[in-house]
């Protein structure tokens, strides 16, 4: 695994453990509906795929099949120090993330979820 793979499995870990603690999250009707989802971060030099599955289960892949329900893209510094900080959203960035929402079950998601990561 690469610096990216690592700091989302370490964000996956963080997410996961959220949603357990708050099984209220996977209960919402919307967010129950939206899963499973493939959220893609894409970095100039790396790529990985985090995984959330109905119940709650995130694994990190180097890739996957079915199209991200997600997109986020940022420079590899700058990806890899928010997923390791778990940044809010709010945070002002010099250099925001591009992030793409291919459905709108992702935005959902995401929009609910993704603060958590430091996106």
């Amino acid at each position: 695994m690469g610096q990216l793979s690592d700091a989302l499995a370490s964000a996956g870990r963080q997410l996961a453990a959220r949603l357990a603690a708050h099984p209220e999250l996977l209960a919402d009707a919307e967010i129950r509906a939206a899963l499973p989802q493939s959220w893609r971060f894409e970095t100039e030099s790396e790529s990985a795929v985090l995984r959330i599955d109905r119940r709650g289960r995130v694994t990190v892949e180097a890739d996957v099949v079915e199209p991200p329900a997600v997109i986020v893209r940022w420079e590899q510094a700058e990806l890899v120090a928010a997923l390791l900080r778990g940044r809010s959203s709010e945070e002002a960035r010099p250099r925001p993330p591009s992030i793409r929402f291919p459905s709108d079950a992702g935005r959902k998601a995401f929009s609910r979820l993704g603060t958590s990561l430091g996106v």
